[in-house]
């Protein structure tokens, strides 16, 4: 199951993340998948399935300067083996424009929701 989350699940212990694909999007920003893992020099701090998260984002600015200090939105992620099945599904995602934008919806959904809960 492909999960929806935060800026950091990992922490600490990320590796630099490797970008996989990445698409201009229609009008301005680009959508992106990640696959980020523990550092091999780290002790081992999670079970084996979550050793890798392969994160799809997608940058709205179309400035370069506007970019600097965001982060764009994660719009899904996956925690496991990155030749599972779902790994697939954050493809067909990320080169679909329609489920992009419903992504990018529930994102704004979750993120509205939180400001007015604390």
């Amino acid at each position: 199951m492909i999960e929806e989350t935060s800026m950091d699940a990992l922490g600490e212990n990320a590796r630099s993340p490797m970008r996989v694909y990445r698409r201009e999007l229609p009008g301005a920003g680009y959508v992106a998948i990640d696959v980020m893992g523990e550092s091999d020099d780290e002790p081992r701090t999670r079970p084996e399935a979550e050793l890798r998260r392969i994160r799809v984002s997608v940058e709205r600015r179309a400035s370069e300067e506007r970019r600097t200090g965001h982060a764009p939105p994660i719009v899904a992620e996956f925690a496991g083996d990155d030749r599972a099945p779902e790994v697939s599904e954050l493809y067909r995602m990320a080169s679909d424009n329609a489920a992009l934008a419903r992504a990018l919806l529930q994102w704004q959904g979750r993120r509205q929701r939180r400001v007015t809960a604390g």
